[in-house]
Parts: structure tokens; C-alpha cells; sequence
């Protein structure tokens, strides 16, 4: 596996010369911006934003923010025209004409609420564990809780959705659980109905993201540039950048490669 920005590039630009229109997806939490103790917290640096701007801009290249924060959250944190933003785990997609909201994940909303309820209550005791329900699905934090009381949190967890019988399915990221629908829905599933609805032929794909939930995103891309951002986690992805600001000057550099084509468009 590359880990070397110099070589990812190297290979990216031989597979990019050939390639009429490139396809860009980025995860947004530990990967555009750094993770934080608080889930409220993170911001898009400046920096990193006028380079989004400056992608979003370029008619050969479509950009979109993956994320598991609802997308009202997301586009709050951007508030940039031009890209698609795809929230809650790409249950929930607008963006570039494109609209979608899954049904079944949007029929289960008010089942969703108890639940969430529900777990917040029974973790009320347990400081530093907190539930946000976000409309689709629903993440329950605890980096800022003691680690004795991790397993108490991820029991509670498992045991308030398993009442639900198959409703739900539960999803392990870095100190945070998420609370999906029970469905085949996933990141990689919304790449994927995002470029068969606006890929043409000769396209190249490139997937950024940190989590477990990229991880499902790598699996359904074998065919694409796929990036862990982080170390140490074992990962589906073919290449791997150590933190969010190799991120952004990977992001520079495709810019810079990218903006000749948009001039001459």
C-alpha cells in the first residue's frame, strides 16, 4: 500500500490523463477537518475551503461531501454551491439537480426517535456519553466518557436495538456507535447511484474517508482511487494519507492538475 503523498500522485496522474471526467468523494470528519472531543465542535478550515471552492468550481471534476452528519449539518459547516452533499450516510443526497431521501430509512423516523430516546435515557447516568439523533439515523459518542464505562455504553447500545428486532443495524466507529436502518444502504451504495446517475465513459473515481463507514464505500469501489486517512487501522482502501491536512494538499494539488481542463471547457 502507498502511503507516500509523492507516489499516490504518481499513480493518480497516469490514471487521470486518460480519464474524461474525474469523480471526487470526501468524507468530512477526519478527513476534511480534524476529529474532535466534541462532535459539535469541528469547522472547515479556511484553507481547506477555498480549495473545495476552487474544485467545485471546475466543470471536469464532481465533488461530493460523504458524511454521516445530516446533511443540513454538513452543508452548515461548507456553504458551498457546486458540490453534492450526500448526509446521514448517503441516505439523504441533494446537490448538482440531483435529489433523493431513501424511503424506508425516512419511514422509520419516528421509530428511530424512541429508540434514541430511549438509549439517551438509559445513558443519562454515564458522563460524557451523549445521543444525537439526526433525522435517519441516529450516533451515540463517547470519546469524552471514562473508558470504564465504554462497555456499559456499547451494551446499552446493543441491547436497546436489538429490541427492535432487525429495524436497525449498528455501526462501530472511533468512539461512536451509529444507529442505521436494518438496510442494504451504505456510503458506498450512494456513490454508487450518484455516478450511474452522472458518470460517463471513461471516468475516474477517488474515494477520501477515515471510517468504519468508508470502509463499506472501499468494498463497492474496486475499480476506484480509494484513501484511508489515518494510521493503523487494517483497511479496504488502496492507498492511505496520515491525517486530514495530507488531505488538503492532496486536494491542492488535484486542483492544480484539474483547473487546465476546466479552462479549456
Amino acid at each position: 500500500m502507498l502511503t507516500d503523498l509523492a507516489d499516490i500522485i504518481g499513480d493518480i496522474q497516469e490514471r487521470f490523463q486518460v480519464a474524461e471526467r474525474t469523480f471526487l468523494f470526501l468524507d468530512f470528519d477526519g478527513t476534511l477537518a480534524p476529529i474532535e472531543a466534541d462532535f459539535a465542535a469541528p469547522k472547515l478550515d479556511p484553507g481547506v475551503g477555498e480549495t473545495l471552492a476552487l474544485l467545485a468550481s471546475q466543470p471536469s471534476l464532481v465533488t461530493t461531501i460523504i458524511s454521516g452528519r445530516a446533511v443540513e449539518d454538513l452543508f452548515s459547516r461548507i456553504r458551498l454551491e457546486g458540490l453534492i452533499y450526500a448526509g446521514n450516510y448517503g441516505l439523504e443526497i441533494f446537490g448538482r439537480s440531483l435529489r433523493f431521501v431513501d424511503p424506508l430509512a425516512a419511514g422509520r423516523r419516528m421509530r428511530l426517535e424512541r429508540l434514541s430516546n430511549e438509549i439517551a435515557a438509559r445513558l443519562l447516568p454515564i458522563a460524557g456519553a451523549v445521543v444525537e439523533f439526526k433525522g435517519l439515523t441516529a450516533s451515540v459518542h463517547y470519546r469524552q466518557a471514562a473508558e470504564s464505562d465504554y462497555a456499559e455504553i456499547q451494551e446499552s447500545v446493543r441491547a436497546a436495538a436489538a429490541r427492535n428486532g432487525g429495524l436497525f443495524r449498528l455501526l462501530y466507529g472511533l468512539k461512536a456507535i451509529e444507529i442505521l436502518p436494518g438496510t442494504n444502504w451504505h456510503k458506498g451504495a450512494a456513490a454508487l447511484w450518484i455516478l450511474n446517475r452522472l458518470r460517463g465513459e471513461r471516468a475516474l473515481t477517488i474515494y477520501v474517508g477515515d471510517d468504519a463507514a468508508d470502509e463499506e464505500a472501499f468494498q463497492v469501489l474496486p475499480d476506484a482511487i480509494t484513501i484511508k486517512v489515518g494510521d493503523g487501522q487494517p483497511t479496504h482502501a488502496g492507498y492511505r494519507l496520515p491525517h486530514p491536512a495530507a488531505v488538503h494538499e492532496f486536494l491542492r494539488w488535484l486542483a492544480a492538475l484539474t483547473a487546465p481542463r476546466a479552462q479549456r471547457a
